[in-house]
This record gives structure tokens, sequence and C-alpha cells, in this order.
């Protein structure tokens, strides 16, 4: 039967690097609370903290685990448990794992963890290539195991990492879709005719002038628009466990400002306008709604999903074939397409570096107009 821990103190020893770390665990067989002492060394708060996770962890596995029989599924799930406890990760991250744990328990779930050979790991990644799997969806799995398994061994869970001898299916480039100059202009004039009646219309305006990721398309809000004509990335909407949640951008760089088309910003001060209106007709201060969200003080954002999926039968009535982070590759091919520096198109996209740039669209001749 498992034991789970709680921690129920941390103190620092005075002018020493010794922490005290009281748990407390149910005894399976009676029910009974049992409160345990344990002694941490640590410079720092946040170091004594994650050493009380992982501590907490091993104890966990020690305690809900027959020895080394432990099946992979039991390890994994304790890693993620580790992992979500430790806040070193986004909800967003948590949720990915979550499948790619999945993922790797279809197939070796029930292998134990002190059983795990190169071989099962290779098997599993030969057979998830048999059924269909791309280079890609086998790879980030491996890594996740190949992560845990790491962690498995700062633990003493293990004495090797059987990942560090396999190798996963190499990644094969796929090219990128983006609409050509036809398409994205027949696009974009639909989506403006659509504006009145749906948030998808300036969803698609958005992507197609900015080059927005989905998440910070809908995460936009009054606040992030200045009527000079200039949109700010400042936050994204994650899919967590729970459900969408308001986030940091992806990274550093993705805090941009990003320069509007006289179209677009014309469009954004008419919709503002108008709400400001409504809220002072109603005797309502307006508060910060999502722009593209609930125009009200308590404003509910355009759930990303539901995007998606609007954006997917918009496609299909259209007759259009993309999804909607295509949009994005459509606006980074047209601006270099017509002559854009390079760096200043990656400012824009909110990469971390023009490299990331020059590597997705390396195959984009900056002398050649997109057709």
């Amino acid at each position: 039967m498992e034991l789970h821990y709680t921690s129920r103190s941390l103190r620092r020893r005075r002018n020493t690097d010794q922490w005290e770390c009281s748990l407390s665990h149910v005894n399976p067989a009676t029910g009974e609370t049992i409160r345990t002492y344990h002694t941490l060394v640590a410079k720092t708060q946040k170091q004594a903290e994650k050493a009380r996770d992982a501590l907490i962890v091993r104890l966990e596995l020690e305690g809900g685990a027959v020895g080394m029989g432990m099946p992979l599924r039991e390890f994994l799930n304790a890693f993620l448990r580790y992992k979500e406890e430790s806040g070193t990760i986004e909800p967003s991250t948590v949720r990915s794992y979550r499948g790619e744990v999945k993922q790797i328990c279809a197939y070796l779930g029930n292998v134990s963890l002190d059983e795990l050979s190169v071989g099962d790991v290779n098997k599993w990644m030969s057979d998830m290539t048999a059924d269909g799997y791309a280079p890609k969806s086998v790879d980030k799995p491996f890594r996740l195991l190949k992560q845990a398994l790491k962690w498995g061994m700062s633990q003493d869970l293990i004495r090797k990492n059987v990942c560090d001898y396999c190798k996963p299916p190499k990644r094969v480039k796929t090219p990128i879709n983006a609409l050509n100059r036809e398409d994205r202009t027949r696009m974009l004039k639909l989506a403006i005719a659509a504006e009145a009646e749906s948030p998808l219309g300036l969803a698609i305006e958005l992507a197609l002038t900015t080059g927005m990721r989905r998440g910070e398309v809908c995460a936009l809000r009054w606040s992030d628009f200045d009527e000079k004509g200039t949109i700010t990335v400042s936050h994204a909407l994650g899919n967590g466990p729970g459900g969408f949640y308001l986030k940091e951008p992806k990274t550093g760089s993705s805090a941009r400002t990003i320069p509007l088309t006289r179209h677009t910003a014309a469009v954004l001060k008419a919709k503002r306008s108008d709400t400001w209106r409504v809220m002072g007709e109603m005797g309502v201060d307006p508060g910060d709604p999502y722009i593209l969200g609930t125009q009200v003080p308590e404003s509910r954002p355009y759930n990303p999903t539901q995007l998606g999926k609007d954006f997917a039968a918009f496609c299909k009535m259209n007759r259009f074939d993309c999804t909607f982070h295509d949009l994005r590759h459509t606006f980074a091919t047209m601006m270099i397409g017509n002559g854009c520096d390079v760096r200043t198109v990656a400012s824009y996209l909110g990469h971390a570096s023009v490299s990331i740039t020059l590597d997705i669209y390396a195959d984009v001749d900056p002398e050649k107009p997109p057709s």
C-alpha cells in the first residue's frame, strides 16, 4: 500500500546550512497519523524546499513499492508528482507530460524499473513508429523517460540510465504550411466580413497581420492595445490539467510589441470605443476586458480550444487547408518574402534567437515575393 507524505514544517537551524523538515503520513494498518523529522542541507530556502520535495518522493517510492520491482508506471507517476509539486514547470507542461507518460505506459507500463533494458526502450520506440507515430511524437516521450530515469539515478533507485544508450528516430523536418498570397487575401477578406458577428474574424486578422500564437491572441486585453498602432503581447493562455489559465509568455523574448496594420488598428479602436460607450451608458466601469472575450468588467476570454474548432469549421466551409498556427507561418513568410529583415521578423514572432527563425523559415527566399 502506498504511503503519502505531507510537509508540516521546514525551518533553518540558526547559523547553519541545516534545515529541520517535519513530515507526516498515515499508517495504513492503523490509520494513525505519524510525524517524522528529517535533517536537510541547503544554502537557501528554495534549495531546502527542493530537497524536501525530493525527500518526499523518495520516501513515497520506497514505501509504495516492493523493493525494486516497482512497475515503470508507478515510477513515472511519482516523478510527475515530484515535478508538479516542485513548482518548476508550468501547468501546461504538466498536462503535456501526463500525455507523454500515458504513451510510454501503453507500451512499457508493466515493466519493472530495475529490469528496464536498452532493448525494451528500443523496441518501444520501434513499436510506436510501426503504429504510425511520427519521429517527433516518439522523441518527446523518449526525452521525458530519459529525464525521469536521470532523476531516478539521483534518488539511488537505479544505477544507470538505459536511455543514454538509445537513439530516438531521426526527426524529419516537415515543410511549413503557409497560405499563398491569393489565399491569404481571400481569408483576410472573409475574416473582416465576419468580424461583426464573431470574435473569430478579428482573431484571424490579428494572427495573419501580427503572427501571434493562438494563446497569445486569446489573452489580449484592451490595456495591450495602443491607439498609436501597436499591440503588446504580455500574457498567453496556457492549457493545464484544470483547463485554461493566464500565464506569462512562452519565453522572455515572447513579451513584445508588434506594429499593427492601419485597418487592424482602426478596427480595434472602433471596437474599444463601442465597449466604452455601452459601459458608460450602463454606468459601469469597463475594467480591462479581453479584446476577443466578453465585453464586461468580469470578462471571460475566447477559449483557445473553441477558437481552434471555430477556425477548423471556417476553413472547411471556405476550402482552406491549414491550422490556426499556420497563420503565424503565413505572416512570417509574407514578411520575409517582402524583404523584411529576419531579425525584425524574429522579434515580431517572439523567438528567443534569430537562428530559430532562420531554421524554421530557411526555405523562404527573401528575394522572391510570396506567390
